[in-house]
């Protein structure tokens, strides 16, 4: 996708968790590490935040498109917010509006429409994943073998929904990236990351991670992080799943 695209597009971005306060003065929030993402990709799009996470949920129709923010909270959770994020969730799959689920959003994605969410076996995933890409799609720009993206996660799909096409993964995330449909597309890496962040959060979290993983994790930031790509494959399904759609 190239940024040169005129058919401007609103896209609402879903959040589900917010950066520490700490870290915001140098990394912002998770909203605007998206839109600022998206618009580099394509500054045709224009984004409108909604803080699903004080129990802000708009109507699945006032967006062209859909992409959610990560979360500290689980899927799993019974909360009036989270249920309600997963009946939104439902409804948008009911429709033929691109969503875009990141992380949480992702692990959403699957328990909306019959999936599975529990914690990973192996635990932590932080740092860079590898996931090796097994399907070839038309909203993906180049053929790529794999692609890394940043991840911060214990808990992951364990079971596509029903009807779910396994775009990547890897041995310690078997579901890294899927789709269903063609309007409906989960990511659990965090493309919106930084390696600085990556850093900042792990720091952070050594009281709650275990050291050799936090080690890994570390020497793993050395590696090189296909975020852009992943933006520019977003940018693409969102512009394919809307030119789809009769009212596009």
């Amino acid at each position: 996708m190239n940024s040169t695209q005129s058919n401007k597009l609103s896209v609402g971005i879903l959040q589900c968790g917010e950066v520490l306060e700490i870290f915001q003065p140098q990394f912002g929030d998770y909203n605007s590490m998206i839109e600022n993402k998206l618009t580099a990709v394509d500054p045709a799009l224009r984004c409108r935040s909604w803080r699903v996470l004080d129990g802000e949920i708009p109507d699945p129709d006032a967006c062209d498109a859909w992409i959610t923010t990560g979360s500290r909270e689980s899927v799993n959770d019974d909360n009036d917010w989270t249920m309600g994020f997963c009946d939104f969730v439902t409804r948008v799959a009911q429709t033929d509006i691109p969503f875009i689920g990141i992380c949480y959003g992702m692990q959403m994605i699957a328990r909306a429409l019959g999936g599975k969410v529990a914690l990973a076996e192996k635990g932590w995933g932080v740092g860079v994943a590898i996931s090796k890409v097994y399907r070839q799609t038309p909203w993906m720009r180049e053929p790529n073998e794999s692609i890394n993206l940043l991840v911060s996660h214990r808990e992951q799909v364990v079971v596509l929904p029903k009807g779910a096409e396994l775009i990547a993964g890897s041995d310690f995330c078997p579901n890294s990236i899927f789709a269903v449909g063609d309007h409906m597309l989960g990511i659990q890496g965090h493309p919106e990351f930084t390696t600085a962040y990556s850093r900042a959060l792990m720091e952070l979290r050594r009281d709650i991670i275990p050291a050799p993983r936090i080690e890994q994790g570390m020497n793993s930031l050395s590696l090189s992080v296909d975020g852009a790509r992943a933006f520019d494959w977003i940018v693409s399904f969102i512009r394919s799943g809307t030119l789809a759609s009769p009212a596009a």
